[in-house]
């Protein structure tokens, strides 16, 4: 009952703040890369926009449930109580918003003119109630993948819950999808307003070609509009190519010539377990334990084959979770890829034995795949020169493992 009547009052006040400063809305959900999309969008709009007076925030970490989407409106600068590697709301968070709305409401504060919010679909349902009150300008769909699969059961109804933002839209909005989803079509149907299809293939609107993967960072031609930019980006995983599509979509529709959107994406940093590269002296570490599912292993795997040049790659690879019926051929799927990407593999839990299994019956030797019970194992196994990605759902606390290896190597 608490949390329900929380959840209304949080709400109440957003929908307040939202109707008195009717702030522009750029919101993005998917089943993989919305943070790091709404992180490029933000810092293409706080760039470009700045020098206009037009102030720009963002939900702040991993606040994108309905309470911490209703707070970030409330409280542009809230960031709520940590625990562990968890944003939560306490009374003291709560009591603070209460006095922070009544005070957006009272007086005529320096509120954004735009928001960036991640909005996440968990369970059915979740889309559906941030569109009551959430009216979004722009509507960002990432991809549609396996991951919370548990909670809907297919992945035709997770694509039908996520689309709900893509109906959501303002009519003069606009929709942004990837053209290299398979759902992409279905999903664009949901909308009367202008569709920007972002993507590698062919017939993208706005796509990026000829993509280097170097040890300074991504290097790609963007194409939108009849113009074309030279990107560079100091991050390391193909995956960010479609953050900064959508950026200089959503910047393009605010004014903010691809030109300056180049030169703000140069600047972009991954927030902490997204494919950030640590290097540590004698290995070169990749944390990728933020999250994961089958969509996202995959493209982690193959940045980190792209990326490892002669070096011999290994992967540390753990569950991904709430995939329900999709769990098994997800993993399996990721040991396929496995075998023809990395050097020497080690999985944790469960579903990492699948991913071993997998990856030993597509040609890895099994000497090679070797199942962690002891964390401390891998220090006996890991070689100068190695580059070694460690990635597993959040869940499976693969980051103890990446700050174990932070500790041992990092004076070596």
């Amino acid at each position: 009952m608490l949390r329900r009547l929380t959840k209304i009052w949080l709400r109440w006040w957003a929908t307040k703040i939202l109707s008195k400063y009717q702030p522009r809305i750029v919101a993005i959900t998917g089943s993989t890369g919305k943070t790091s999309a709404k992180d490029a969008v933000y810092a293409v709009l706080a760039g470009g926009l700045a020098g206009r007076g037009i102030k720009v925030a963002r939900t702040y970490g991993n606040l994108n449930t309905e309470f911490g989407v209703a707070a970030a409106i409330i409280d542009p600068d809230f960031r709520g109580t940590q625990d562990g590697d968890k944003t939560k709301l306490t009374r003291v968070d709560i009591w603070q918003l209460t006095k922070a709305g009544w005070r957006q409401w009272r007086q005529r504060s320096d509120y954004p003119q735009i928001l960036v919010l991640e909005l996440a679909a968990d369970r059915p349902g979740d889309i559906a109630y941030f569109m009551e009150f959430i009216h979004p300008d722009i509507g960002v769909l990432t991809n549609i993948g396996d991951v919370h699969l548990e909670f809907f059961g297919s992945k035709s109804d997770l694509a039908q819950e996520k689309g709900k933002l893509v109906a959501g839209i303002k009519a003069q909005g606009l929709a942004v999808l990837n053209r290299d989803d398979e759902l992409t079509n279905l999903i664009s149907k949901k909308t009367t307003a202008r569709k920007v299809l972002v993507g590698l293939s062919a017939g993208s609107d706005a796509q990026a070609s000829n993509v280097a993967l170097s040890s300074s960072g991504l290097h790609f031609d963007l194409s939108y509009r009849g113009k074309t930019a030279l990107v560079y980006m100091p991050v390391y995983g193909d995956q960010f190519v479609y953050s900064a599509l959508i950026a200089a979509v959503v910047a393009d529709y605010f004014g903010v010539d691809l030109s300056e959107t180049a030169r703000a994406l140069s600047t972009y940093r991954p927030a902490a377990g997204r494919f950030e590269r640590i290097d540590l002296g004698s290995i070169t570490l990749i944390d990728d334990t933020y999250n994961a599912n089958p969509t996202s292993m995959m493209a982690a795997l193959s940045s980190l084959s792209r990326l490892a040049g002669g070096r011999r790659r290994v992967a540390i690879l753990g569950d991904m979770r709430e995939l329900g019926s999709a769990s098994a051929r997800g993993h399996r799927q990721v040991g396929e890829l496995a075998a023809k990407t990395v050097d020497r593999l080690f999985t944790v839990g469960e579903g990492g034995r699948l991913i071993r299994e997998a990856a030993i019956k597509n040609g890895l030797p099994a000497e090679q795949a070797t199942e962690l019970r002891e964390w401390d194992e891998i220090f006996t196994q890991l070689r100068d020169n190695d580059i070694v990605l460690v990635k597993g759902s959040r869940a499976v606390h693969l980051d103890k493992i990446v700050g174990l290896i932070k500790e041992k190597f990092h004076n070596e």
